[in-house]
């Protein structure tokens, strides 16, 4: 669909002097009236509330049992080394929960540039003091760290975390990266009419990502959400209670096996539902037809309606519908 009365930017671009790693002004425009906050209103939310990002969620010290302690020979204590670690930026790469170290046996400052670990780990601020070990002192201590999106409390952790050892000290993670978004809609002109909007927004994070990538994922974000709408998406059905007999499944596991792998994109059938599928891990119609039916109204947003529509694109390809 052309949308000929609708006036859509001819200036999207981000400002190059001001542009860093953790700083960033993007400008949209000219807007249709409206459109301005609109834009600017979503990817704000968005920005703020569902990008993931990585923090630390445990702090394990050798000799502490808990979390008001003083430590012999250290100048901090430990309410203040926790603050110090809360403090690290950090870019997790793997899915799994990782672990950072610090072993300080020699006076002198320790910062985030001394831990050592997983390699998948990477600090984004290695400046950030850790501690201070006097003459004589010690410090030995583990940093589990993990990845999630929004604030994390401590009794969130304590939950989802697993065979808590005695002493380790649960800290609430906040790991959204980006710290601030601010937006302004100005007046634009386009031929004689000067109601159009001028989008303006500065992004901020904390540099385990680019005000760039931050606005690219929000976008995504909001236009898979959007890309549901059109087709609408179904509540998956209660599941019957008779369990398919193991025969049955057995039977049809052959004959997917002898079918085409095709793409589902260039299967015909429509593309809402095959996002629907992709998601479910489901992406040729080999691996489509060694499901039965009940296993796809499993799948979240694939009702009988999807499955009416995959049948009838299967059907036309002269393939037998799922039952």
């Amino acid at each position: 669909m052309e949308f000929k009365s609708l006036y859509l930017p001819d200036i999207v671009r981000w400002d190059a002097e001001s542009l860093t790693d953790t700083f960033g002004r993007l400008e949209i425009t000219p807007l249709e009236r409206g459109f301005g906050r609109t834009l600017g209103n979503a990817l704000r939310r968005v920005l703020l509330s569902s990008l993931e990002g990585s923090a630390p969620v445990t702090l394990s010290i050798k000799d502490v049992r808990h979390e008001f302690s003083i430590i012999p020979g250290v100048v901090e204590d430990v309410p203040e080394i926790v603050l110090n670690v809360k403090s690290l930026v950090l870019r997790q790469g793997g899915d799994l929960q990782g672990r950072l170290r610090l072993k300080a046996s020699k006076e002198g400052v320790y910062t985030a540039a001394d831990l050592e670990g997983d390699s998948s780990i990477q600090v984004i601020n290695p400046d950030q003091p850790i501690a201070t070990v006097g003459k004589g002192g010690k410090l030995v201590l583990e940093i589990a760290v993990r990845n999630g999106k929004g604030f994390l409390t401590v009794d969130e952790i304590e939950r989802d975390e697993q065979d808590i050892a005695e002493g380790t000290i649960l800290l609430d993670a906040w790991f959204c990266p980006v710290t601030k978004v601010n937006f302004s809609v100005r007046s634009a002109r386009v031929g004689d009419r000067t109601d159009y909007d001028h989008l303006i927004m500065d992004v901020w994070t904390n540099g385990s990502i680019s005000p760039r990538d931050a606005v690219n994922t929000a976008c995504e974000i909001l236009i898979r959400h959007f890309q549901l709408v059109p087709g609408g998406v179904e509540p998956a059905p209660a599941p019957e209670p008779k369990a398919v007999e193991p025969k049955a499944v057995a039977k049809a596991a052959p004959k997917a096996r002898q079918e085409p792998d095709t793409a589902l994109e260039d299967s015909g059938i429509p593309t809402r539902i095959v996002n629907i599928l992709k998601a479910g891990g489901i992406g040729t119609l080999s691996e489509l037809r060694s499901r039965t039916a009940g296993e796809l109204l499993d799948i979240g947003g694939f009702g009988p309606s999807s499955l009416k529509a995959v049948n009838e694109a299967l059907e036309e390809r002269g393939l037998p519908a799922i039952g």
